[in-house]
């Protein structure tokens, strides 16, 4: 018998888990050849009980197309509210371009707040202006005080929404007697700072550190701008 006779015997060669699954990861396309493939593969499921790869694939996709459903829904429920309050704000900007009176004004502001924007409570706070009589719309106080009271609370970078403790409440809104809430503490600002316009709810959580103040912001901006015009600055 020759070497050329003796035939080595062939091995077998096994795959690991992972090169199979760098195999399909390189050729995504390798059901679409071998599909029946498919029905035969069976995955194990937590309750002990096992289906096939194309009945965990198409629960799969129902699960995932409820979730893009649910986003979906999300996102149309905030273009919803985002566009109210866009009609709002436009609307509340307009009223005070009307109105003459640094009165009317005021009246406006609360007005809208209350009743649109549903507000349970607000007021507009100005700072050093003795020649303003506080009422029950504007409430005229001295601008060491209001930061000695409300502290860090008083920006006038940008608007601050939080929750607020008793002194602070009842500070801001001294004609509810309530004992919580959060607030909007908006800036009031043109040429100069001059005071603040506070938006407030009854609920401690309604307004967040968190929160979007995109409108508010505006709202202050164009508040600041219409009431500085009857103000000594």
């Amino acid at each position: 018998m020759t070497d050329a006779a003796i035939e080595e015997p062939k091995t077998q060669t096994t795959l690991t888990a992972s090169q199979v699954s760098e195999f399909l990861i390189k050729n995504p396309n390798f059901f679409h050849e071998y599909e029946y493939l498919l029905a035969d593969l069976i995955l194990p499921h937590p309750s002990g009980s096992a289906t096939s790869l194309v009945e965990r694939q198409a629960k799969v996709l129902r699960e995932r197309n409820s979730e893009l459903r649910q986003r979906l829904g999300d996102l149309i429920a905030v273009a919803r509210d985002n566009d109210l309050l866009l009609k709002l704000t436009k609307k509340l900007g307009l009223n005070l371009l009307e109105a003459e009176s640094l009165e009317d004004k005021a009246r406006v502001l609360h007005h809208s707040l209350r009743n649109e924007f549903k507000a349970d409570c607000a007021n507009i706070i100005l700072f050093d202006q003795p020649q303003i009589k506080t009422t029950a719309l504007i409430t005229q106080l001295s601008s060491e005080a209001a930061k000695s009271v409300l502290g860090k609370l008083v920006r006038f970078d940008r608007p601050t929404c939080s929750a607020l403790r008793l002194n602070e409440l009842q500070y801001l809104f001294p004609q509810y007697e309530k004992d919580e809430g959060s607030a909007a503490i908006i800036p009031l600002s043109h040429k100069q700072e001059f005071g603040l316009l506070v938006v407030g709810n009854f609920d401690a959580q309604h307004f967040s550190s968190d929160m979007e103040t995109t409108f508010i912001k505006y709202i202050g901006e164009v508040a600041s701008r219409c009431i500085a015009q009857h103000l000594d600055l």
